[in-house]
Formats: C-alpha cells, sequence, structure tokens
C-alpha cells in the first residue's frame, strides 16, 4: 500500500538521520560499539595513556574512512574534560590544503595557529578575557617573519612573504588558499626551522602558562588535531602529498611534539606499513563481524551492535514500519544490510539510505534489499584483474600482503582500505580481510583469470 502521510513524514526523518556525519557525545542516535563484549575500547586505551603520562605525551590516532575517527575523538575529549583536563580541538582541514604537500615550516604556523585558536574559544578564556603574551598566535608570528634579519640575496624573497602581511593579508587564509604564497613561506624558513620550531614552542609554553596561572599549577592540557589523516592530493600529485606527510614525520619528529602538552594527531593509516611517526600508532577497526577462521563464522557481538546502530537510526515506530511487525521477520531483513557492510559504519548508512531511497511502501521487499545492495555494490566496480588478484590474496591470508614499501604500492594499498575493499579487524590480534559485498566479484575475476590461463597453457604447441 502507498505510504501514508504520516509515514511519509516518518520516511523523511529517518533518511536525514542516514546522513553521514559525525556524532557529538550524548547524541541520541550514538551506539557505545566499543562498549560491546569483545571489544577493544580504543578511547579508553589513548585516555589511559594521557592520564598514566606525566605532563606531556604523543600519540597518533588513525582509522580508514568511515570508522567513526571524529565521533571516537569526541568523546575522548568529554571523557577527559570529566577528568578535569583543559581538552582543546581543532580540524585540520580549517588550516591546511589537504590537496597540496605540506613542509614543517606551514605545519609548524598551522599548528601553532590551531593550537592558539582554539585556547582563545575556550568559554573560560573569553568570559574572562585572558590574553596570551605577545598575542594571538598569528600576531605572533607574523611579527616573528619580519624580525628575521636577511642579506641582500634574500630581500627578494622576504618582501614576497612579510609585504603583503603589512598590507593586512590574513596568512592562516593564505597559507590554506595560495601555494605561491605558502611556497614562499617555506622558501624562506628553509634554513630556519630551528628559530621557527623555538618561537611556536615558546608559544605553546606561554598558552600552557596562561592555563595555569588561571586555574592551577597541576591543569593538564590535551590538544587533539583532526582530521590531518585527509591529505591525499589529486590524480596528479598524490604521490608528492604523500610523500610530503611521510617526510615530516620521519625527519621533524622532534619539531612537531609540543611541549607541556598531551597531543593526540590523526595521521593517514599508511603510517603503520612504513613504521613512522615515533609516537603510539591507534588505528580505529572496522567492527568485527567474523572470526579469522576458514568458514568465517559469526561474531555475534558486532552483529548485535550493528543492529542496533540501525534500530536508533530509525527508531522504534521507524524500524517495526519499515522492516515489519513481525519481530523476526524485522531482524532478518535488517541483518540483509547489516552482513553486507564490513562493519562500516559509512557503508551500512549508504545501504540504509539507497533501501528507504527504494521503499515507497512498507514493510521494505526483499526486492528494495537487493536493489540497495546492488547500487552500494556497482560503486565498487569495477575490479581490475591486478587488483583482484591482490585483493584474492588477502583474503587468504588474512594479512595485509604488500609486495613492497615502495610509495606507489603503499599509495595503491591505501587507495583499497579508502575504498574499503580492505577491512582492517582486531580481535586481540590484528588482521585483515576484503569486504563482504566484494567477495564473489573477486573470487569470480579470479577464477576466470585461471580457467583462460590453463587454456592459453594447453594451447600452446608441443616443443
Amino acid at each position: 500500500m502507498p505510504l501514508s502521510d504520516e509515514q511519509k513524514k516518518l520516511r523523511r526523518e529517518i533518511y536525514q538521520r542516514l546522513d553521514d556525519n559525525a556524532l557529538e557525545p550524548g547524541d541520541s542516535l550514538y551506539v557505545p560499539i566499543y562498549g560491546q563484549p569483545g571489544c577493544e575500547d580504543p578511547v579508553r586505551l589513548l585516555q589511559d595513556h594521557i592520564e598514566l603520562s606525566a605532563e606531556q605525551s604523543f600519540q597518533l590516532f588513525s582509522g580508514f574512512r568511515g570508522s567513526g575517527k571524529t565521533t571516537e575523538l569526541l568523546r575522548l575529549k568529554q571523557r577527559l574534560e570529566k577528568e578535569g583536563f583543559l581538552v582543546l580541538y581543532a580540524d585540520a582541514l580549517d588550516y591546511v590544503n589537504p590537496s597540496e604537500p605540506i613542509d614543517v615550516s606551514d605545519f609548524l604556523i598551522v599548528l601553532g595557529g590551531a593550537f592558539g585558536d582554539a585556547l582563545l574559544a575556550e568559554p573560560v578564556f573569553k568570559e574572562h578575557q585572558i590574553k596570551l603574551a605577545g598575542g594571538s598566535y598569528w600576531q605572533r608570528i607574523t611579527e616573528f617573519l619580519g624580525s628575521i634579519r636577511v642579506n641582500a640575496e634574500e630581500a627578494t624573497l622576504k618582501s614576497a612573504v612579510t609585504g603583503p602581511l603589512s598590507a593586512g593579508v590574513d596568512l592562516k587564509l593564505e597559507l590554506k588558499t595560495s601555494p605561491t604564497f605558502r611556497q614562499n613561506v617555506q622558501r624562506f624558513l628553509a634554513s630556519r626551522i630551528g628559530e621557527l620550531r623555538n618561537e611556536a614552542h615558546r608559544f605553546f609554553e606561554d598558552g600552557v602558562k596562561a592555563v595555569r596561572q588561571f586555574y592551577d599549577e597541576d591543569k593538564q592540557v590535551v590538544f587533539i588535531f583532526d582530521s590531518f589523516d585527509q591529505l591525499r592530493g589529486s590524480l596528479s600529485n598524490e604521490r608528492e602529498v604523500l610523500q610530503s606527510v611521510e617526510r615530516l614525520f620521519a625527519n621533524h619528529l622532534p619539531a612537531i611534539k609540543i611541549p607541556y602538552v598531551h597531543c593526540v594527531f590523526t595521521v593517514p593509516p599508511w603510517f603503520k606499513f612504513l613504521k613512522i611517526g615515533g609516537g603510539r600508532l591507534n588505528i580505529l577497526p572496522s567492527i568485527r563481524q567474523w572470526n579469522n577462521d576458514p568458514k568465517r563464522t559469526r561474531f555475534n557481538g558486532g552483529w548485535d551492535a550493528l543492529r542496533k546502530f540501525v534500530e536508533k537510526r530509525f527508531g522504534d515506530a521507524g524500524y517495526a514500519q519499515f522492516f515489519g511487525e513481525d519481530t523476526n521477520a524485522a531482524r532478518t531483513a535488517c541483518e540483509e544490510l547489516v552482513g553486507v557492510c564490513g562493519g562500516d559504519f559509512r557503508d551500512l548508512l549508504r545501504l540504509l539510505r539507497e533501501v528507504v531511497l527504494r521503499a515507497d511502501e512498507w514493510p521494505a521487499t526483499s526486492q528494495n534489499l537487493e536493489r540497495a545492495k546492488l547500487e552500494v555494490l556497482s560503486q565498487f566496480l569495477p575490479i581490475a584483474l591486478d587488483d583482484a588478484v591482490w585483493l584474492s590474496r588477502i583474503a587468504e591470508l588474512r594479512d595485509c600482503w604488500y609486495p613492497s614499501t615502495e610509495s606507489e604500492t603503499i599509495s595503491h594499498l591505501t587507495r583499497f582500505f579508502d575504498l574499503h575493499f580492505v577491512l582492517y579487524l582486531r580481535n586481540g590480534e590484528e588482521w585483515y580481510d576484503i569486504h563482504p559485498l566484494i567477495r564473489e566479484e573477486v573470487a569470480a575475476i579470479v577464477q576466470k583469470q585461471r580457467i583462460n590461463g590453463a587454456r592459453e597453457e594447453t594451447a600452446q604447441p608441443a616443443s
């Protein structure tokens, strides 16, 4: 039967609740996935490391697209604040261009700027009009650039940097949007990284000092720098961008560790494969729905958590009407989608949105569910033969097998994870598998290649 006006309204509400947005702590839609039996809570590990450290620490946090990193970092912020920490949060994409290479000079500038902006935005700083020594970081770094003495050969380059700033150009905006200006800054500071580091560290120290003067001498500061993992580049410069991020953490780690602050930076997950970063690397896994055995036996904890995720998004009334009043039939229909999401929130949301879009009568039919699965599957296709062979090997070994650590190989592997072809899983040990939606497709491609190869070998004339 056609939907009633009330059901049409409910359908619209459900569809909007299926948006792929980070959830704030306390949001009614949040499901404590990592509180399920058998699930290790990555936020607890981050928090414990901070609480057990002295007055500073350095951790890296990662996860593949759609794994819920920002939601979990906001949960970390809330939990630490309850324990008395001052937690500053900044989104790297407000400060850097994810399509351009980054250098330690512009990274130190935007890192200090993001820290200062987050500090001055704190309600208590605004309410009591607390000032930082020497002004904001943007003011201090502008004065620092202007104070650098140069020889005649460097005068033109200095003018290209300080001239626009003296004319009122926004340093934060220029670094993000103007490649020419950013390159001039990098060239100007190339031989002065030590000076820049010292200036940045002095600002961090002054910021912490201001915090402790207002609160108390034992107040601990945490800085979460989110979304830095999203530096990817474009098809034309992806390798250059990835290499710039690698150099930053491999060669300049002492400069980017903030003194007297507990730092949590999000970084690309491929850091794990190159073993760079110099800090604890915490990777957010996909929700485990099966065990690491040949038959992939069902892990009920993961299924239960994801089904609760669906129930939250639909609401009690929406779930019953959409999937059916019969409890067992509704569970079966829901699990048709849960079973092929790969334990990934983003893919599950895509599946749900597609089926809601297609179900113009309730409860949803098996045809609606199948069409939704085919639509999401189509976004994985086509799969190249070489990729299918590689993916088949990963599925067989349950290991992230890769032939070399060359940047091109790591970039290709990263794309597998970004596109959710490959899943990262944990149950004490870490392991990998391919997305359930593509298992049959990958197996079919590899089998066809083997059959064709055997035919060609049979057809060869005897020597």
